[in-house]
């Protein structure tokens, strides 16, 4: 997205070693969707579950650093 999401909600915090990320959107067709999210420090990817809310779907996603 060229622009900053909406989010209602953000919060990061450990569980063990892993890196875990929590964000809740509230705008537009958005609102109650999520991701979860934890960061595999291997690959240097963040990866989990975006829950479409209007649609009631999850999707498994992932998102890596551009060069």
């Amino acid at each position: 997205n060229p622009r900053p999401l909406p989010f209602a909600e953000a919060r990061a915090f450990r569980e063990g070693n892993a890196i875990r990320l929590f964000f809740e959107l509230r705008a537009g067709g958005y609102n109650g969707s999520t991701y979860t999210l934890a960061y595999d420090p291997k690959k240097d990817i963040l990866y989990g579950i975006y829950y479409q809310a209007n649609a009631r779907k999850r999707y498994d996603i992932y998102f890596e650093r551009a060069e």
